[in-house]
């Protein structure tokens, strides 16, 4: 379960990559330590939503033990059907100037929400939050600097159509989760 786990956490990074390209090509302050700034933000809110959720999951584990390949499927597929939607009617279309630290916070929330719902599966993952809040905060961090830095140099390059890319691997997170259970 540790592989699904952290292919689940690291789906997570594809919004942040996708918000990071916009930000990239609408930002006038186009900058490295913008882009760390970005970046940091983004990889702190997505470890933390990650373990609030697995917190609130884990008080509930005992209960639903039964079902929890179900519950992880079905928390995974909104998510990913979420992801999808949100790809393909075109919801990135911010202009902004300078990266305040509101619109940081409205940015980083905004990515970081997904993560709070995976990080209620979890506990029915059985495996370990820390290990998984590590490699979602990481490979958000990584994915928007290059994002960002993408976004600078080729401007409108995919942008939101990343995020389709990380539901797809969610929907394929559930699947497996499903499939491991259900099949002998």
């Amino acid at each position: 379960m540790e592989f699904v786990a952290a292919a689940a956490a690291i789906s997570l990074a594809f919004d942040c990559f996708s918000v990071a390209i916009g930000a990239g090509t609408m930002n006038r302050e186009a900058s490295m330590p913008t882009s760390l700034k970005l970046a940091s933000s983004f990889g702190a809110f997505q470890s933390g939503m990650l373990l609030a959720g697995w917190s609130a999951g884990s008080r509930l584990a005992g209960i639903i033990t039964e079902y929890d390949h179900w519950i992880a499927f079905i928390l995974l597929t909104a998510v990913a059907c979420h992801m999808l939607y949100d790809a393909f009617r075109n919801r990135h279309h911010l202009k902004w100037g300078e990266l305040t630290l509101t619109l940081l916070l409205t940015l980083s929330i905004a990515t970081s929400l997904d993560a709070l719902t995976v990080g209620f599966s979890l506990p029915f993952l059985r495996t370990w939050p820390i290990a998984s809040a590590v490699i979602a905060g990481l490979s958000s961090f990584i994915l928007t600097i290059i994002g960002y830095q993408l976004g600078i140099r080729a401007r409108c390059m995919m942008g939101e159509r990343a995020s389709a890319i990380g539901g797809t691997i969610l929907i394929l997170v559930g699947v497996k989760i499903l499939l491991d259970h259900l099949l002998p």
